[in-house]
Order: C-alpha cells, then structure tokens, then sequence
C-alpha cells in the first residue's frame, strides 16, 4: 500500500495516497461565524468552496504551524491543513498502535509502521469527521 506522510507537531502522520486527491498551498480563508475552532473556514479553489479543518488542531489541540493542505479525494471535499509534507513510501504490512496514544486521536488511525526512527502513525482521512460534521462544513 502507498501512503504520502506528512508532520503535525512533533509527530509524523500518513494517510492512503489514494485518498488524497492533491496538495494545495493554503489560500485566503473565509471564516465561518459559529463553525468549530478546528473549522479555519473556507478557500475557493478552481471555483469551488473548499471547506479547510486544521488537522493539528483536530488532532492534537495544537494549531497546524504549516501552509499545506491535503485535499480529500471524495464526493464532498475537505482539505486538511499539515504542518509539512514529507513524501511518498511503500508499506507492505502495518504494525499495531502504540500504546500512549489518546482515545481521541486513536478513533482516527489504522495502525503504524517504522520510517527509520519514526513511528508514523497512519491516519483515516475519512474518519477525521463525522457523517454530521462533514455535512455541516460541506452544505452548500
């Protein structure tokens, strides 16, 4: 399986590659009155209205320190703003979590796997929200 890596705080996340439709550069964002603290508001890309979660933020409770956003692949797009893309590695088997890890942030992984001494921790995009919340930061 592919996965593209990428930092949050002083940890190193991965996600399907497949998931990610691309990378973007943070634009201007719109706020939106009342949304989540984790909701930074939204950026017009190619027209559209492209909703941006800070996913440090989300995860960790600390603000994203970076300008990139990974662009979910599906019919209602989000972009997750990181701290910095890394790249792109092979993984045939993922390993078990470890154990330190917050009930929090643990609903949203899959599993780990060693890139020479980091444990990345790899991420389901498509769980960093709820049906309900991914409803609110997509209407139309």
């Amino acid at each position: 399986m592919r996965y593209i890596t990428y930092d949050l705080g002083d940890r190193v996340y991965a996600s399907e590659l497949l998931s990610v439709k691309e990378i973007v550069l943070k634009e201007e964002l719109r706020t939106i009155p009342g949304a989540q603290p984790w909701l930074l508001g939204v950026m017009a890309l190619r027209g559209q209205l492209l909703p941006v979660v800070d996913l440090g933020l989300r995860l960790q409770g600390k603000p994203s320190q970076g300008d990139k956003v990974l662009v979910l692949d599906s019919e209602r797009p989000v972009g997750f703003l990181v701290d910095d893309v890394r790249n792109i590695e092979d993984v045939a088997e993922l390993k078990p979590l470890p154990l330190e890890l917050p009930d929090n942030v643990k609903r949203f992984l899959v599993g780990s796997f060693l890139h020479g001494e980091d444990i990345v921790l790899v991420l389901d995009l498509k769980k960093v929200l709820t049906e309900q919340e991914l409803s609110e930061v997509t209407a139309p």
